[in-house]
């Protein structure tokens, strides 16, 4: 168990900057989540850690142990830096048996073969498929393959685990499955696990800390789940992890006003330095309220088992909804082609020129 350090970190490939100048600590024991859209990085920086790429400066430390050090000159070699890896495809040998394939890197190792049993069983205890030790991969369903890839990244006592969009190829249920298997492995044995996704749900389910990679591979945002829903620190963040409204803000006269195509007086909870900005509004934080002034018309709703999903038509913009299942007991549901007050909680403000970037 130990903790991660990437300092100032700067990748390239040819004239194309990926990475410059990027550090981040990943504390011992714990599962940090990093999340961002397709192509700022993330696996770029999985690869530098694992010692498949060459950054041109900074360092990488897993606990007092330097893995790279561009000054230094420092580089250990990918299969000397004790570090387990997941990935999304599972990558289980299809020939070799459970057991086999866990203790594949421990022959590697050319361990004695009483210590390879022996552990080999213990790391599928941990993931509860020792029954299944003399299965073929084609036995198996998605889910205990994966376990079986868990299994395998665990047998060698690594320091820090690795899990590249580990469930993205399992369907729904067994998503939500693994989550809860991942998180349960992880504190038995203490690990460290550094999980890629650029899935944001999955990410708020399962981890301890968030960093958050903008576009231009920069880190934009670090901190708990909390931190990041209820304390977004730019807009990327609160639009990146989670479905937003955002409406512009406009000044008609000596009122501030919705720009919805046509300018709606609203002034419910709008600072007044908010001229010029965008309200940024979460889906379930637009409320249904009958004694608002605010009125929108519903164009679609959808039942989705817990909550309802709302399109509504305000002015000439699209607004969505979420509505859970205790407020549409409460309140009641409102149906297509109704029209019904609503109220904006907890807005955040932006810069509209924070948009176009």
């Amino acid at each position: 168990m130990a903790n991660v350090r990437f300092e100032n970190i700067t990748i390239k490939y040819g004239n194309h900057c990926v990475l410059k100048d990027f550090s981040l600590v990943v504390d011992s024991g714990q599962i940090m989540c990093l999340v961002g859209p397709s192509g700022c990085g993330k696996t770029t920086l999985v690869r530098a850690l694992l010692g498949l790429n060459k950054p041109e400066t900074g360092s990488i430390y897993v606990g007092d142990r330097c893995l790279y050090d561009a000054k230094k000159r420092v580089n250990v070699a990918a299969e000397k830096r004790n570090i387990g890896i997941v990935f999304q495809d599972y990558a289980v040998w299809p020939h070799m048996t459970v057991i086999e394939n866990v203790s594949y890197p421990l022959k590697k190792q050319r361990r004695p073969k009483d210590e390879i049993k022996r552990r080999a069983m213990h790391a599928l205890e941990q993931v509860h498929m020792v029954e299944y030790a003399n299965h073929l991969p084609s036995q198996l369903s998605g889910g205990q393959q994966q376990r079986v890839a868990i299994a395998r990244a665990l047998v060698t006592d690594s320091d820090v685990v690795v899990m590249d969009e580990p469930i993205t190829n399992l369907d729904a249920k067994l998503r939500e499955e693994m989550l809860l298997e991942i998180r349960m492995i992880q504190k038995r044995l203490g690990a460290t696990i550094l999980y890629i996704t650029h899935d944001q749900q999955s990410a708020l389910q399962l981890c301890d800390k968030m960093a958050i990679m903008q576009q231009d591979g920069s880190l934009c945002q670090y901190g708990t789940d909390e931190d990041i829903i209820m304390r977004p620190a730019n807009r990327f963040t609160f639009e990146f992890i989670g479905v937003s409204n955002f409406i512009p803000i406009v000044r008609e006269g000596k009122e501030l006003c919705l720009d919805c195509g046509e300018k709606i007086p609203y002034t419910a909870n709008l600072p007044a330095d908010c001229e010029g900005k965008e309200m940024g509004v979460r889906l379930n934080d637009v409320v249904f309220d009958r004694d608002s002034v605010l009125k929108a018309e519903v164009t679609s709703r959808i039942f989705l088992g817990s909550e309802y999903n709302y399109f509504l038509k305000l002015g000439g913009r699209e607004i969505r909804v979420q509505q859970s299942m205790l407020d549409a007991r409460t309140f009641g549901t409102v149906a297509e082609g109704e029209k019904v007050g609503i109220r904006f909680l907890n807005p955040h403000f932006y810069d509209r020129k924070e948009a176009a970037q």
